[in-house]
C-alpha cells in the first residue's frame, strides 16, 4: 500500500469507505456532506493531501471538485478490512480457549457474539467470561 505509514488510520479507512458508497464534493465546499456522515471536515481536510499523494483518492476539477475512489483506493480498503477480519478471527479462534476451560455458556456465547462483531477486544471478552464485566466497558 502507498499509504506512508504502511497502513490506513481509522479516519482514511472511515473516508474510503464513504467514497466506496458515493462520490463526495471537497470538505471545505459542503462540510455538511460530512457532518450527515459524522465526520469531522477539517479532520477530513487534514487527512486528505496523504490519500491524494498516496494515489488512493483524487480530486476532479481542482481543488473544490469531487473526491472519488480510485482503484487502488478501493484495494487498499479492501486490505484494510481483510486485515481487521483477520485480526477479528484470530481472536475468536483465540477465546476458544477460554471456552474450552468451562466458561459458563451465558457469558461465553454474549462474549463470543461481540468479540465476532468487533465490538469488543479479545482482553475484554476474556474479562467479560471472568468477571461479568468487559474490561471496564459494563456489559450490554
Amino acid at each position: 500500500m502507498l499509504v506512508p505509514s504502511g497502513e490506513l488510520s481509522p479516519l482514511q479507512q472511515r473516508l474510503l469507505q464513504e467514497l466506496d458508497l458515493c462520490n463526495l464534493p471537497a470538505p471545505e465546499t459542503a462540510p455538511e456532506s460530512y457532518a450527515a456522515r459524522d465526520l469531522d471536515a477539517d479532520e477530513v481536510r487534514d487527512a486528505l493531501p496523504t490519500l491524494l499523494w498516496a494515489g488512493l483518492v483524487e480530486q476532479r476539477g481542482g481543488g473544490d471538485g469531487m473526491l472519488r475512489l480510485t482503484p487502488l483506493g478501493a484495494a487498499a480498503l479492501r486490505e484494510a478490512e481483510c486485515d481487521e477480519l483477520t485480526t477479528r478471527l484470530s481472536a475468536v479462534a483465540s477465546f476458544a480457549d477460554t471456552v474450552s476451560r468451562g466458561a459458563p455458556p451465558r457469558l461465553a456465547g454474549h462474549a463470543l457474539k461481540r468479540l465476532a462483531e468487533g465490538t469488543w477486544t479479545l482482553e475484554q471478552a476474556e474479562s467479560y467470561v471472568r468477571t461479568g464485566q468487559a474490561g471496564g466497558t459494563g456489559h450490554s
